[in-house]
């Protein structure tokens, strides 16, 4: 997992739909480092049932008075936005669209090709719940990363949670979370949670049986293998200029993920998309799934 190499610039799909949530994606990203070149496609969202047709003189036709209203008030909001992302060396292209929200953006991630898609937790349609459709379905069904943004008080350096379980996917946001100019913006915790009797209740009782002299041949406890693997990640990490630190635990892995990001006041959760191997390259798995639903910081969920 060493960082070796030039660190290539990322493609971002940013979606903004004008909702008060909305600014806190633009925020964490003013927050976090980028590589050099990094392109931001910056996509407004009028939310709507009907497709606009933007002729090359910005003006919106087949609308009614109040949805051209709405679309040069959108493209209005994207000029600015723009103009703060550019301030901080991206590179950004904008786009007003109108439509269902989440149909808009995973269209965008099929033509685009993204490496980050980043939008807020909640939209305009959401009233009570932790997290909207919007976010769910994306996260479910992007074919890329994707970061939650929710609100709170952003200040740098961000207090970063890194859950890892030596699975491959867990492998990949590790990678990916080195790619980014962390000394800067980030201070990492690793945690690595070790399930309650994840082993299996006959494999238990069997090894209350076995002689002690053949013990010793037994695999290593997941609590050995969890720290060896943090270390592991922590050494590579170094690599990055990064000093983290480790938090090993045992019980329900999302339960005292949660319990840590509460206690810590972290700014935002990297988790893998899935801890065992799954034929859907999309399978969102139910850890990072109950992460998004349930964190109060932002998460980032990489594939």
């Amino acid at each position: 997992m060493d960082n070796q190499g030039p660190v290539l610039p990322l493609k971002i799909v940013l979606a903004n739909d004008g909702s008060y949530f909305s600014s806190a994606a633009v925020d964490l990203m003013t927050h976090m480092s980028w590589p050099h070149n990094t392109t931001v496609s910056l996509v407004s969202v009028v939310p709507s049932y009907r497709k606009p047709t933007l002729s090359h003189d910005n003006r919106f036709e087949g609308f009614d008075k109040e949805e051209q209203t709405d679309c040069a008030a959108a493209q209005s909001r994207a000029v600015k936005i723009a103009k703060r992302l550019r301030e901080y060396g991206l590179t950004v292209q904008t786009d007003i669209q109108s439509g269902l929200p989440a149909s808009i953006i995973l269209h965008y991630v099929e033509n685009l090709t993204p490496d980050l898609v980043v939008l807020s937790a909640k939209d305009l349609d959401t009233q009570l719940a932790k997290v909207g459709t919007t976010a769910v379905r994306v996260a479910h069904r992007a074919n890329a990363s994707v970061l939650i943004a929710r609100h709170g008080g952003v200040v740098r350096p961000l207090k970063v949670l890194l859950a890892v379980d030596g699975s491959q996917s867990s492998h990949r946001a590790v990678e990916f979370l080195c790619r980014l100019s962390l000394p800067q913006w980030a201070n990492i915790t690793i945690v690595s949670v070790a399930e309650s009797n994840s082993m299996p209740l006959d494999v238990q009782l069997a090894g209350a049986y076995t002689p002690s002299q053949t013990r010793t041949l037994r695999p290593p406890t997941p609590h050995l293998v969890n720290e060896a693997y943090a270390i592991n990640v922590r050494q590579s990490l170094h690599h990055c200029g990064v000093q983290p630190r480790i938090s090993l635990t045992e019980g329900d892995t999302v339960d005292e993920i949660l319990a840590l990001a509460n206690y810590q006041h972290t700014d935002l959760i990297v988790v893998g998309a899935h801890s065992r191997p799954h034929p859907d390259p999309l399978h969102l798995g139910t850890v990072a799934r109950r992460l998004i639903e349930d964190a109060r910081c932002s998460v980032m969920v990489v594939r």
